[in-house]
């Protein structure tokens, strides 16, 4: 997509502040990046503990028979689950220091994007509190959050660190035959190497802080700090409930004080544009939905998803314009949308398209979705959202109609003299 700057149709565009939002700039698209210092860490540190280990493991299989099947366990099987075995162990390190810590476990990060928000709690806004790997947690509380979070994010890799070295001596003192031995060595070394990388500072391709990242920030108190805090605070109100018209305003300026492109930042943004439009600010409404378009890249699935859903209705509901409104629904083309959030979608085309009394019937369908999910705070919430919409179009239907009316009115008064004078 060209700029408008780059053609000669500059003069049919108003300055505007948000060209991606108004697709004036195309939404910034995913490109390769190089590896984070936690991948280069464990990658690099792989090949040489292989390089380095081969001459050793080559005698060893000289001296032993080793059957086809025994040698392809030794070289490629035993490595792949232990890498596997690896990762497991790390999410098993962050649940236990979680449940110690007093957090709740919610979900496995395993659902695919069609259904991420489907069902109750933050899915309905497409918002997890506590994403780590393939586990979700949630705070439960607030009390001592940073010190609680300090423990949760410690626990992967510690358990990463210290479980190898209980294995190490574990087989040392027993002693073990050669593939026993050789495994545990192989799940120590990918174990140390996971704990390690996680716990270096830095963010990975897709926006995600490190466990390492996550406690420096933490530890320094800085802004990204702040911010996250901020974010965490305004998911457990939204999954408590808390209609966001109600949220604390500094905590929303809290989480979208930095804009660095990370999730942490398109999160805030997002949770900031439900705060303002549900407030009906749609200045403010529209800067937010326009900061998370600008890099949808680093958000979830699901999230991507939903941001192109409410571009499509901000088109639709807010400029009236049903070509950007389509525009931005065919950036879902080939993905498969949450029932509700298609519904909403289909909604909002047929308010763009003109057809209000037909959007107006479909909202119906909106509601029998929501009870069909169990019922949750986070459900009543979008009731109350899904009620509001339809009120406000009911009110721009009567507005209109009240338009339409006058202007006929108008029209038939203007015809009255030319009529008179026509007869006479």
């Amino acid at each position: 997509m060209e700029l408008a700057a780059d053609t000669r149709l500059i003069s049919q565009y108003s300055p505007t502040s948000t060209p991606i939002l108004d697709m004036i700039r195309p939404v910034p698209r995913e490109v390769s990046s190089k590896l984070s210092s936690g991948e280069y860490l464990f990658f690099s540190s792989l090949i040489i503990l292989a390089l380095i280990s081969m001459p050793i493991l080559r005698l060893v299989m000289n001296g032993i028979s080793l059957s086809p099947i025994a040698f392809f366990v030794t070289v490629l099987a035993i490595p792949a689950c232990a890498l596997a075995l690896a990762a497991l162990i790390h999410e098993l390190g962050h649940l236990v220091a979680g449940k110690l810590a007093g957090f709740r476990f919610a979900e496995l990060n395993l659902r695919s994007a069609s259904s991420e928000n489907c069902h109750d709690g933050q899915k309905l806004h497409a918002c997890r509190v506590l994403p780590l790997g393939v586990l979700v947690l949630e705070p439960g509380k607030t009390d001592h959050l940073v010190r609680r979070l300090r423990a949760l994010l410690l626990g992967g890799p510690l358990a990463n660190l210290l479980l190898p070295a209980v294995l190490e001596a574990s087989t040392y003192a027993r002693g073990a035959n050669f593939l026993l031995e050789y495994a545990v060595h192989v799940f120590s070394a990918i174990s140390v190497l996971w704990g390690l990388a996680a716990l270096m500072p830095d963010v990975s391709r897709r926006g995600n802080f490190s466990d390492g990242a996550r406690l420096l920030m933490l530890a320094k108190h800085d802004e990204l700090a702040t911010r996250w805090l901020a974010i965490i605070e305004l998911q457990m109100a939204l999954g408590r409930g808390e209609h966001p018209r109600q949220w604390n305003q500094s905590s929303v300026a809290r989480a979208t004080a930095v804009s660095d492109g990370s999730r942490d930042a398109v999160t805030a943004n997002w949770l900031a544009y439900l705060w303002a439009s549900e407030r009906q600010d749609i200045t403010s409404a529209t800067r937010y939905l326009e900061d998370a378009l600008a890099a949808p890249r680093t958000s979830s699935a699901g999230l991507r998803d939903r941001l192109f859903v409410e571009a499509a209705v901000f088109q639709a509901w807010f400029r009236d314009n049903p070509v950007k409104a389509r525009s931005w629904a065919t950036h879902l083309r080939g993905r498969k949308l949450a029932p509700l959030q298609q519904q909403r979608l289909n909604v909002a085309l047929l308010w763009a398209d003109g057809r209000l009394f037909d959007a107006w019937e479909k909202m119906a369908g909106c509601f029998r979705l929501l009870q069909l999910m169990p019922e949750s705070a986070s459900r009543e919430l979008a009731e109350k959202s899904v009620q509001e919409w339809k009120h406000q179009m009911e009110s721009r239907m009567l507005t209109r109609a009240w338009r339409t009316m006058y202007s006929l009115s108008q029209q038939m008064e203007e015809s009255v003299p030319q009529t008179e004078l026509s007869s006479s």
